[in-house]
C-alpha cells in the first residue's frame, strides 16, 4: 500500500467519526441557536479541512 493510499484511508477514517459524533452530538442536545446553527457546522467544516489537509500533507 503506498503513501497516498495510507492517508487516504486515514482521512476518510477520520472524517466518518468525527462525523458521526458530531451529528450524535447535534441530535442529543436541546435546542440551541448557537450550538445547531454556529458550533456544530463550524466544527463539519473544520474537520473536513483537517481530512482535506491528512490527505495532501499526510500526518
Amino acid at each position: 500500500m503506498n503513501t497516498r493510499t495510507l492517508h487516504l484511508i486515514l482521512s476518510l477514517g477520520y472524517l466518518g467519526i468525527s462525523w458521526t459524533l458530531l451529528l450524535w452530538l447535534h441530535f442529543t442536545t436541546q435546542p440551541n441557536l448557537f450550538g445547531h446553527f454556529i458550533a456544530i457546522p463550524s466544527l463539519l467544516l473544520f474537520s473536513a479541512f483537517s481530512a482535506h489537509q491528512i490527505i495532501r500533507k499526510g500526518l
